[in-house]
């Protein structure tokens, strides 16, 4: 059994590097060839086959939805569970489709923008009359995988509300207490920490106090995940057992069932509050297994335990493995329990009982799960806290010992005195207290330098494996093979004397995914200059999604200048941000409202590179106003073009300038404006690039553009389809990267259309 549980288990936690899932027409087979290795008692092969054909059968089944492809709008049922955003008369919340004639389907789920004046709640049940999206969203180097965490939350696409009608409200324990709590809280300087700790809400966050978790790496102690349920559970374990021995003594284990049965109900009851979210859902399975193991096989040893309850929240959300709460959660575990495995092996320090040895171990403990929670972060997130090691071995055991139990129990209290119409605020008086403490620390964290450190991208791997022959050298210090272990360091010193001796003669050029915007990275000798920064929209910007995580993964901490091609949102909406994150950069604009140079004609040679700023000759404030740039290495050549139109091109035309270019951005991101015949045979170019969204509303790039373009050259490249785009630009000619089929090939970074799955 336990091999077959590994199999499964290996084979399901590497389906997040698989580049496809297996096609549904496949399944008839894969099944035959199941029963074949099950016969032979493969075990290991059959773990591995069955989480193949439970994998892509479960992302086909949750993917397809039935619509009428005659309209543009569905019609859904639908309940409300979690509200997202609320913003004015903005809601964004996530619902769970009701579909009564399939009811072994998985969940599906969406994420809805609804501009409303009714009071929205979970639990209400609506008849939606939504626009479909799909989850497809933008994909660039360092920035966030939202179809992936759609993914993982089996949201199956996105929808604008255009009408909707109330069709029940389910009465809901969890929002009434939850509604009445916060209006109790408001006076208390830590209400939006207890709300999260309890209830799992984390709206009141605000964006500072959200940076100032990151920066002390103790995010993960405000979502409720495995170790606030393992903390509930256990000291209801250690509390009941102390109170059954005194109360009912028992020699056999009758005090033990009654324990781990009150356990598992405590542990329930916190998921409830909790809202039985999906990363809830999995600690919760992962506790009761654990725990169930203990009752029912008391000798399986901690592996075993562990392996059990991988598998069984694997098997019931497969697409767990997307989920970074997964990976850090069973990682903490295994790092505890090979922590506890070399600490038995060593005698001397595991036998001495006394205090100061104990903590000792507990700080080893803590400070092992730390750096590696720590490293793995850095792969997940694209960056890390230094200070996280010795902060959370001040606040973890503070959260465990204290601040969540004092949290649960004061509410506990209270709940207890709404009974008697009172207010007994008094245990979550004292929570706010020890939380005060924790507001404290990572407020003078926040501060400090090096709270937050994202290392470039190509250095993440052979960093991983730097720390890892690192501890195997010192644990294996008894030993003559700890030599080997510098051998991990390796890649590490290759990596820098690679990037001390990088080719002076390459160059790249990266089109970002920026959904219906446009922006670029020039990139040489690891500085950069950037053409235009992509829109923003309120609180919300590209720059800060997408372009500074590029930046920051490419390690590109240099940028000398921001070419702004014209004043519209969508090239120039970003630029306070990017002002913000390189205060010292040049700015080209013609605008009177920022200060910067204008974009007049002139050569300017910047890292061997020649920029041939063309037009406009004098400022114009409308597309044909946009800065045109080409770039040259003497050899090949990109031609930005901005927005302008046909009178620009025309006017350029009738200059007589070397239009002849390698790459050329199509001009308005594909427009039938622009993009003339003259035009494109002037230009000549080998590969055309378009920044345009995903199935934007306007059609860009349209296809009779498309068609003018492909006279020319058959490569054509548009961000939406494409993510991230990177021409790599050197002595033996031009490479070429799409993030989607090149970068990061796999099955859940592709283009995913509404109620299809390829």
């Amino acid at each position: 059994m336990n091999r077959f549980m590994f199999g499964f288990c290996a084979t399901s936690l590497s389906a997040i590097f698989w580049p496809s899932l297996l096609p549904f027409a496949y399944v008839a087979p894969g099944v035959v060839l199941l029963l074949i290795a099950l016969m032979r008692k493969a075990w290991v092969l059959s773990g591995a086959m069955i989480s193949i054909l439970w994998i892509s059968s479960f992302t086909h089944l949750l993917l397809n939805y039935q619509t009428n492809s005659t309209t543009n709008t569905i019609n859904v049922r639908a309940e409300i569970i979690a509200l997202v955003n609320q913003e004015n008369e903005w809601i964004s919340a996530d619902i769970r489709l009701i579909n009564q004639n399939l009811m072994l389907k998985p969940n599906q789920f969406m994420r809805i923008y609804w501009r409303t004046t009714n009071p929205a709640q979970p639990g209400q049940v609506y008849d939606f009359k939504l626009k479909p999206k799909s989850i497809t969203n933008v994909l660039n180097q360092g920035g966030f995988n939202q179809q992936k965490h759609f993914l993982s939350r089996h949201i199956i696409g996105r929808g604008n509300v255009k009408q909707a009608v109330l069709v029940s409200e389910h009465f809901s324990l969890r929002n009434m207490l939850r509604e009445k709590l916060k209006m109790q809280l408001t006076k208390l300087n830590n209400s939006d920490l207890m709300l999260a700790l309890l209830f799992g809400d984390k709206t009141q966050l605000s964006s500072d106090r959200w940076q100032q978790l990151r920066h002390s790496g103790t995010g993960h102690l405000i979502s409720i995940s495995g170790l606030h349920l393992s903390i509930v559970g256990g000291w209801t374990l250690i509390i009941s057992l102390y109170l059954l021995s005194q109360l009912a003594p028992s020699f056999g284990l009758r005090n033990y069932y009654i324990s781990v049965a009150l356990s598992v109900i405590t542990a329930l009851t916190y998921a409830y509050l909790a809202g039985f979210s999906i990363p809830t859902q999995r600690a919760l399975i992962m506790l009761t297994a654990v725990l169930g193991l203990s009752v029912f096989q008391r000798y399986s040893s901690s592996w075993e335990r562990l392996l059990l309850a991988l598998f069984l929240v694997l098997f019931i959300d497969p697409l767990a493995m997307l989920s970074s709460g997964l990976w850090l959660s069973f990682l903490a575990i295994s790092v505890i329990l090979l922590s506890v495995d070399y600490l038995l092996k060593s005698h001397d320090n595991w036998s001495d009982t006394s205090m100061n040895s104990k903590i000792k171990q507990l700080i080893f403990v803590q400070f092992s799960i730390s750096v590696v929670l720590g490293v793995v972060g850095c792969l997940l997130f694209g960056g890390a806290s230094l200070h996280s090691i010795w902060v959370n071995l001040i606040v973890v055991p503070l959260f465990s010992v204290l601040v969540i139990p004092i949290t649960l129990v004061g509410f506990f209290i209270w709940c207890f005195g709404l009974t008697f119409s009172s207010q007994w605020l008094v245990g979550l008086h004292l929570a706010d207290w020890c939380l005060s403490v924790f507001s404290m620390l990572i407020i003078w964290v926040d501060k400090l330098p090096w709270s937050w450190v994202i290392p470039a991208e190509h250095l993440v791997p052979p960093f991983i494996l730097m720390v890892m022959g690192l501890f195997g050298f010192w644990g294996l210090r008894f030993s003559r093979k700890r030599w080997f272990c510098l051998l991990f360091m390796a890649p590490m010193c290759l990596q820098l004397l690679a990037r001390h001796y990088d080719t002076k003669d390459e160059w790249r050029l990266h089109m970002l995914d920026v959904g219906q915007g446009l922006a670029m990275v020039i990139e040489r000798n690891n500085r950069a200059v950037i053409y235009d920064t992509g829109a923003r929209y309120g609180d919300f910007s590209y720059a800060q999604r997408s372009v500074v995580p590029f930046l920051q993964a490419r390690g590109l901490s240099q940028v000398d200048t921001i070419v702004i091609s014209h004043g519209d949102n969508d090239h120039s909406g970003g630029l306070e941000v990017l002002k913000q994150h390189a205060p010292n950069t040049e700015i080209v604009f013609d605008s009177d409202k920022v200060k910067a140079r204008s974009c007049n004609p002139r050569t300017e040679i910047w890292q061997g590179l020649r920029f041939e700023f063309m037009w406009p000759i004098t400022p114009i404030d409308s597309n044909d106003g946009s800065c045109v740039l080409k770039v040259t290495d003497g050899d090949q050549s990109v031609l930005l073009t901005g927005d302008i139109e046909k009178y620009a091109e025309q006017e350029l035309l009738k200059l007589g300038l070397d239009l002849n270019s390698t790459v050329m951005l199509a001009p308005h991101h594909g427009s039938k404006t622009s993009s003339s015949e003259a035009f494109i045979a002037a230009v000549k170019p080998e590969v055309v690039l378009a920044a345009a969204g995903y199935q934007n509303h306007w059609g860009f790039p349209k296809s009779e553009v498309v068609r003018r373009y492909k006279l020319f050259s058959d490569k054509i490249y548009v961000s939406g389809n494409s993510g991230q785009v990177t021409l790599t630009f050197n002595a033996s000619g031009l490479e070429i990267m799409q993030y989607r089929t090149d970068i990061a090939p796999y099955w859940y970074n592709q283009l995913f259309k509404f109620a299809e799955f390829r």
